[in-house]
């Protein structure tokens, strides 16, 4: 959209004196998010007095001790960093001016903080998606140095009518104005000119100085979700289903901790035994029985975690000794029944995000568990895919229009993110490989699960991946063991499968495939000479030290080719010096 003169911007500054509705939502909305994903006010936000079953002594205690759930958060989105790391994929650049073209690769792989686009979006999409589904990211750029991406978080923006994630204008925040308190400065931004519009009381003008054309055919900017609410311009966040699950978690969090802190201390408890200098009247004389403090009985001088019972009468019939004191445990049942809850909820929030749920099968239980049913993580992991890569497709057109310095450039650029997503521990993924191998799948599937658990073991390391994957390509009969080798396919296959070991110690890992595997055939084939000329050379020394009589019987019971090994062609031994 581009506004037909300056009073019509200026109309729209003016409509815009107080916040709209719907904008003043989308504050809460990321307040309470916020709060409920990174700990931000937290307390003030989150955990409220339970009106009439918590006195306000305990509410604030439960407020004070509480801890936020940033952690539950970390665990239940974790997959989703699959959308950056998963295989596959691909990306083209064609830009007929040279210059323009280094320009623009420069500057994409220097996006932020010199981390390229890709690498930005991986580190901050979905943590300002989640916590701001009305944010936007919007390009800046400095002339003809630099371009580089802002998040304006809806606190900071004003207004914006969009279409889809694109924005046909935006109005920020207005700022007062450092020299004079009184006047503001609006900025307005659409798809031709980014306009500045000073307010002085009632008084609007267009700064000429600050107000210029930018070098984009629409506004550069995105709205950070994809998911609207119709008829408004409010977005939905991917804890929008799990808003009012997520605020049980953290009020039953507070409470187990509260709970702990009241109930899980064991309570000590013993006979109190009367003072024998005041005879338990803690007097003495007119004064306060100096031994007992005036108590009548003894005690420690902190008593506070002591439960005292009187001691019983003689004509009681109760055995005391050896029960004199003793602890009183916590009521351990309703602590684990709490937790329990805690897990419980836990996983309907997983189920609500992904349509499952994983499940532990490691004894360990830090280690990331297997998913019950992976088709609909994946395809809740192909629609955020299909978002960010569009979003990349975006930044990536701005930074060549700017480089440009015109929306007329001509380019062809393709961005596609890899859908080979690895959502497993690599212990699950190896399970299965192995539970596969075992009940004898064919070596298609093999290979797919063990494609998989690499992936996923050496995720954060490309380069022992690479180098992983190129293994698998060259070893022979590769889902087979020694022994399984040699009763299947032989002698000669097994020494094979045993060489390609101490082959893969020496050889040159950067080489290619292909070229590895060339030098592995040529391995075997120096390995199999050389150890028929061991047996030939043992043999005929064996042979030399015979009788002729025994020789020839020996030789009887060789097979013929183990003969034309010992002799040449010609019939002559080929170990035997010619006569001059």
């Amino acid at each position: 959209m581009v506004f037909q003169d300056e009073n019509e911007v200026i109309e729209v500054v003016k409509a815009l004196q107080s916040v709209p509705n719907w904008v003043n939502e989308a504050r809460k909305v990321h307040n309470k998010y916020r709060a409920l994903k990174y700990g931000d006010d937290y307390l003030k936000l989150l955990i409220e007095k339970i009106e009439k079953i918590e006195s306000a002594d305990r509410a604030d205690a439960r407020k004070k001790y509480s801890k936020d759930i940033r952690d539950m958060f970390g665990r239940v989105f974790e997959p989703r960093q699959n959308v950056f790391n998963a295989s596959g994929g691909s990306f083209s650049l064609d830009i007929a001016s040279n210059p323009i073209k280094e320009k623009v690769i420069y500057h994409i792989d220097r996006f932020k903080g010199n981390k390229s686009i890709h690498k930005y979006l991986s580190e901050y999409f979905f943590e300002l998606l989640d916590v701001d589904p009305n944010g936007v990211i919007f390009m800046e750029y400095v002339a003809d140095e630099k371009i580089y991406p802002t998040y304006k978080s809806i606190c900071d923006i004003r207004y914006y009518e969009s279409n889809g994630q694109n924005i046909e204008f935006i109005v920020f925040e207005p700022k007062p104005s450092k020299s004079n308190p009184s006047i503001y400065k609006w900025r307005v931004v659409d798809s031709e000119n980014d306009y500045t519009v000073i307010q002085n009381g009632q008084t609007f003008v267009i700064d000429s100085s600050s107000t210029f054309n930018h070098p984009f055919d629409e506004v550069p900017g995105i709205v950070l979700s994809d998911y609207q609410k119709l008829g408004t311009e409010l977005r939905f966040s991917p804890m929008f289903e799990i808003e009012q699950l997520s605020e049980e978690y953290a009020r039953d969090k507070s409470v187990l901790m509260l709970y702990k802190f009241i109930h899980g201390f064991p309570i000590h408890w013993r006979y109190t035994q009367i003072c024998r200098r005041c005879h338990g009247t803690g007097r003495d004389g007119e004064n306060s029985c100096g031994v007992c403090d005036g108590k009548g009985h003894l005690g420690k001088n902190d008593v506070t975690d002591i439960l005292e019972v009187p001691m019983p009468r003689d004509s009681d019939d109760i055995k005391i000794a050896p029960d004199l004191a003793g602890f009183v445990s916590p009521d351990i049942k309703t602590w684990e029944q709490y937790r329990i809850d805690l897990e419980k909820l836990e996983k309907q929030i997983e189920d609500t995000i992904w349509g499952t749920h994983r499940v532990n099968e490691s004894k360990s239980e830090t280690a990331t568990g297997r998913f019950i049913d992976v088709q609909p993580v994946m395809n809740k992991l192909n629609s955020y895919a299909d978002n960010v890569e569009w979003v990349h497709e975006q930044l990536l057109k701005w930074v060549i229009q700017w480089a440009n310095g015109s929306a007329e450039a001509e380019y062809s650029a393709h961005v596609a993110y890899g859908r080979g997503f690895i959502i497993e521990s690599p212990d699950v993924l190896l399970k299965r490989y192995e539970d596969n191998r075992s009940s004898g799948s064919n070596w298609t599937v093999l290979d797919k699960l063990l494609n998989e658990y690499l992936s996923s073991k050496y995720r954060n390391n490309p380069q022992v991946l690479e180098i992983e994957q190129k293994k698998i390509r060259i070893e022979p009969y590769l889902h087979l063991s020694f022994k399984e080798t040699k009763e299947i396919y032989g002698s000669k296959a097994a020494n094979q499968k045993m060489l390609f070991g101490q082959f893969w110690q020496e050889a040159d890992k950067n080489k290619t495939v292909n070229q590895l595997k060339a030098e592995f055939d040529k391995y075997i084939l120096q390995s199999e000479d050389a150890n028929k000329l061991s047996e030939s050379d043992k043999t005929n020394n064996a042979l030399n030290l015979l009788s002729p009589l025994v020789a020839t019987k020996v030789l009887e019971e060789l097979s013929s080719e183990e003969i034309r090994s010992l002799i040449g062609k010609d019939g002559s031994n080929p170990n035997q010096q010619s006569n001059p």
